[in-house]
């Protein structure tokens, strides 16, 4: 192998011991604070030149000063590093390895000693994670305002009715946390807190009962009571005051406190059969048509050996968000029967005759109903390169409920004659960045809806581009159609609110949105339904328009 003149005089001269001077010629100028006297330095300024170091990254060797030979050690043990060196380049190295055996000896154990101690800290660090996501969020939605749509169908039927306002203008927050347990197994929880700032949308339904003259004379909960009483009514909810808007009983699942608690396991002998068990947000099917929101239970996800990419689920479930009701107590109070002259009435015996003069309210009765308990199977996978396919069955396996204490109220739940459910969903890419989704649910019913049907629900959405969190300027456009029957789907807390207001027998109508990100994870999303139809309790056929505009930016961590 021939060596260029350079490289051969540069051997030579450290195989020799010449001193630094013997570089002068090439000025040991690569760095603004080596002096000239040491044959290192000059060693070091060649590899400089050549492009095998960079000093202190900063044109310097830190300082005018003369440099510790650790400093110079670590300079050279970084050298030693990169590959592909000219032979003149190896040669010099090896010389200053010479130089610095000692030193690299003691730099090699430090850096064991470092390595070990941030693998540890790794190690320690993985055991909890912790992220999540802030929301702001304002807009408009009639849906949660007076009851001046019910009041304009005539009649007394929007006495019978209260609003909730959970999604409008608030802050919110999800906090998400991770602690692994071992290499297959970690616990999982999460935290939500609701902080709304408009007193108007949330409302506790407080029933007053008046007397004569408009005078009070007795207050209840909340209830679907009667309209009037005796020449009495009812009044309007009280709005809630800003001290209690955000209790932990007025919006349990959102109070701050620990909402969903799991733990996430991976069984099997090849580990691929991922397992939840627990409390937390679930969702079935492609837009979550059958099921939205938190369950009680377990599911274990796997994919299909030799399924081409289809996977498998087998859930045991049961939705959380039960209902609860109230009936009223009240005790007849009892009056002599007067004429219309005023004068006390008698029976034959010559004894009094009462008459009912009033009804005094002595408290209330909790009714619940309890959501039926599930077991699921679901698969889903591609259908060739342009389109992906979901399809299960649910079926009801038990009820849990409170039984019929003859109110009417209570009872065997919304799905007591309900034995099951199936679900399908079809998403095709027509185009590049366009794609539409279409999603069906059918309950197995005996339940009857007077409007509407009760037992289906319908959703197509079309997606154009979409969001990347990491890429700043990045954006979507969506519109969806759904409409909703009463009785086809087991549970749902989407930020939409698309089965507000309470009692509401379904919704139908479109949806527009926009979303995008206008800084690193940041995303900016606004949501317009201009002409919905809801259809209000499920034996009635009364229905009402609403619109919504929403808007909320999402600060994810």
């Amino acid at each position: 192998m021939k060596l260029n003149k350079k490289a051969t005089a540069l051997l030579l001269g450290l195989t020799l011991g010449i001193s630094g001077t013997a570089f002068a010629a090439d000025g040991a100028d690569s760095f603004s604070d080596v002096p000239q006297g040491h044959w290192a330095y000059d060693a070091l300024d060649y590899l400089a030149k050549d492009g095998v170091i960079d000093g202190m990254g900063d044109g310097t060797f830190q300082g005018n000063r003369t440099m510790t030979r650790y400093e110079m050690a670590s300079i050279v043990a970084k050298a030693m590093q990169k590959g592909n060196l000219g032979v003149g380049d190896q040669a010099v190295l090896e010389k200053l390895e010479k130089e610095y055996g000692s030193e690299l000896a003691t730099l090699s154990k430090q850096v064991n000693a470092n390595t070990k101690a941030i693998k540890d800290l790794n190690a320690k660090t993985d055991k909890f994670k912790i992220w999540g996501m802030a929301r702001v969020q304002a807009g408009d939605d009639s849906g949660l305002q007076k009851e001046t749509s019910l009041k304009a169908m005539g009649g007394n039927a929007w006495q019978n009715h209260f609003y909730n306002g959970d999604y409008n203008n608030r802050f919110y927050m999800d906090l998400e946390g991770q602690m692994k347990i071992n290499d297959h197994a970690v616990a999982r929880f999460t935290i939500e807190k609701n902080a709304r700032y408009n007193d108007k949308e949330y409302q506790v339904k407080q029933r007053v009962m008046m007397g004569e003259g408009g005078k009070v004379v007795s207050k209840a909960p909340f209830n679907n009571g009667p309209a009037s009483w005796n020449g009495g009514g009812w009044a309007l909810p009280l709005p809630v005051s800003g001290e209690l808007r955000d209790m932990p009983n007025m919006d349990t699942n959102h109070s701050g406190a620990i909402s969903n608690i799991w733990v996430e396991l991976q069984l099997g002998p090849k580990h691929d059969w991922y397992t939840n068990i627990g409390r937390k947000w679930n969702g079935i099917g492609m837009q979550n048509l059958l099921l939205g929101g938190q369950v009680d239970g377990i599911a274990t996800y796997h994919p299909i050996e030799h399924g081409h990419g289809w996977w498998m689920s087998a859930q045991y479930w049961k939705s959380s968000s039960d209902a609860t009701q109230y009936t009223l107590d009240y005790e007849p109070q009892y009056a002599p029967l007067k004429d219309e002259q005023g004068n006390i009435l008698h029976d034959k015996d010559g004894k009094e005759i009462p008459t009912i003069s009033e009804y005094k309210y002595t408290g209330y009765t909790v009714h619940a109903r309890r959501n039926p308990i599930n077991a699921t199977l679901d698969f889903w996978g591609p259908l060739g390169k342009y389109m992906d396919a979901n399809v299960g069955y649910t079926r009801v396996v038990g009820h849990k409920y409170q039984k019929d204490d003859g109110s009417g109220i209570g009872g065997d739940g919304y799905w007591f004659d309900t034995t099951g459910f199936f679900n399908a969903d079809l998403a095709v890419k027509l185009f590049k960045d366009f794609k539409v989704t279409g999603s069906y649910v059918k309950a197995f019913t005996n339940e009857k809806s007077t409007l509407g049907h009760g037992d289906r629900d319908l959703a197509v959405r079309m997606d154009y581009r979409g969001t990347d969190l990491n890429k700043v300027g990045s954006w979507g456009l969506y519109a969806k159609w759904m409409n909703l029957g009463a009785f086809a789907d087991l549970g749902h807390d989407d930020e939409w609110s698309t089965r507000e207001p309470t009692f509401t027998n379904g919704v139908r109508g479109w949806y527009f949105g926009f979303k995008c990100v206008p800084a690193h994870n940041v995303e900016w999303e606004t949501m317009w339904a201009p002409n919905l139809k809801e259809n209000f309790t499920y034996g009635s056929n009364m229905q009402v328009k609403r619109h919504i505009l929403r808007s909320w930016l999402d600060f994810h961590f």
